[in-house]
């Protein structure tokens, strides 16, 4: 993929992204695409109603009539208010997938754009394969040079840079110009915001940043089709997005691939919890344990993963934002139950017996420590030490069988008595996508019913 050669950061970009296409892509984004797919989509079926009041409050505060149906058969929205109410399920469980190099979830926030305007335009599978190919290539190449940054300014990432890959996907889907695209990011860098403060507090604003950010790349490519215009140095301006956020302008990259770099969480919750989790697990399917013998556990993490808002932080936690946060708690509820699962930042996250355990456990920050990796030891009452490292090389990048296998499990959460048959069928709808080939009849007919 050649560099384009427009005159500002924007312009490139946008003439980039109108430029790629699924078929041309290699066998290995193809694929990356039929992974996210099917793992995004589970993760939206896997919330029920009745345990979800603020999903209940985004959907009527949501209500914009129109075309664009709603995940789980809740009806149908105008195309920026069901990718409101459709991200926020799919990012419902804090368990989503994620760039690892810009700590930026991805499919929560483009997959629900691209849906909710394929509704509104009618789009055919390979159009739709198309809007997320760029989606998944955009954001990691702006978040690129950017992200540790405003991450350390406090600023989240998938609500940042998120809203700009869903405008220019969106923009693909929609057929825009290339001016009309540059015009759709720069509204875009107008709509980005999301603070994470809501990790630290424990607040619920975490979810509504990327319903917002999943709607504002709809609305953002939808005023561009109406003639809103943009500024056309949005990105590297004085006043710019990157000024503004990072104190620098973005460097674009257009070479190589970025979706075959996502990585997916085995676990609902933080993203950095889970290599401890996954360590502990490995440490307990090779020593028998008991919660009730352990005297402490010290997590060592990198620095910039141990330093994250609400990564280290002990309950009780007065809402589910909190627990998904916390190490400490996610390996309590590991060491007593095998492992976290939704219900205990919901239903149990208040538990006394979680947070007593999770007392005895610490994060510590090791620059020796790469990221998403961790080294786990854990010290008994009776003087026992046990250590284990979670060091693989591309740590939780998934090939189809495993998000096929990851996913299953998932979907017998569902709140449905045809789980079984309902998540065969999503399967069989997506396992053709990697040869072009998604049947969006079928998928809808999964997704987009009770």
């Amino acid at each position: 993929m050649a560099e384009p050669q427009e005159r500002s950061l924007a312009a490139q970009l946008s003439s980039w992204a109108l430029r790629l296409s699924f078929d041309r892509a290699p066998g290995a984004v193809k694929q990356a695409i039929a992974n996210c797919l099917l793992y995004n989509l589970t993760m939206a079926l896997a919330m029920d109603e009745a345990s979800d009041p603020l999903g209940l409050a985004l959907h009527g505060i949501a209500d914009a009539a129109g075309p664009a149906r709603l995940f789980g058969g809740r009806g149908t929205r105008g195309a920026a208010d069901a990718a409101f109410i459709n991200a926020s399920l799919i990012t419902a469980r804090g368990q989503n997938d994620t760039h690892p190099g810009v700590v930026t979830h991805i499919g929560c926030i483009v997959i629900p754009a691209v849906l909710a305007v394929a509704d509104l335009v009618d789009a055919t599978p390979g159009r739709v394969l198309d809007a997320l190919v760029v989606g998944y290539e955009a954001i990691p190449r702006v978040a690129h040079r950017l992200s540790a940054e405003t991450t350390r300014r406090g600023f989240r990432a998938s609500s940042l840079y998120g809203s700009l890959g869903a405008a220019l996907a969106c923009s693909a889907l929609l057929g825009l110009t290339a001016a009309q695209t540059r015009n759709a990011l720069s509204i875009a860098t107008n709509l980005a915001s999301g603070l994470l403060q809501t990790w630290t507090d424990g607040s619920q604003e975490w979810r509504l940043q990327i319903a917002k950010t999943s709607r504002d790349g709809v609305h953002a490519a939808l005023l561009a089709r109406a003639g809103v215009t943009g500024a056309e140095f949005c990105l590297e301006g004085d006043s710019g997005f990157g000024a503004a956020y990072a104190g620098k302008a973005p460097v674009l990259d257009f070479d190589g691939w970025r979706a075959p770099e996502v990585v997916f969480k085995p676990y609902p919750g933080c993203a950095f919890n889970q290599a401890p989790v996954q360590a502990l697990r490995d440490l307990m399917a090779a020593v028998a344990m008991d919660a009730a013998t352990v005297e402490r556990i010290e997590i060592r993490l990198n620095p910039a993963d141990a330093g994250y808002p609400g990564v280290a932080l002990h309950g009780p936690f007065e809402s589910p934002s909190g627990a998904i946060m916390s190490a400490p708690f996610m390996l309590a509820a590991t060491l007593l139950h095998g492992m976290p699962r939704i219900a205990h930042f919901e239903s149990q996250r208040q538990r006394a017996d979680l947070h007593l355990l999770s007392q005895r456990i610490q994060v510590r920050p090791s620059p020796a420590i790469r990221p998403w990796t961790c080294e786990l030891e854990l010290r008994t009452f009776a003087g026992e030490v046990h250590r284990q490292v979670f060091d693989p090389s591309m740590p939780f990048r998934l090939d189809w069988e495993q998000t096929l296998g990851l996913a299953m499990d998932v979907a017998q959460e569902w709140p449905s008595s045809q789980a079984g048959q309902k998540f065969q069928q999503l399967a069989a709808s997506i396992a053709g996508a990697a040869a072009g080939r998604l049947d969006l009849a079928r998928l809808g007919s999964v997704v987009y019913t009770a």
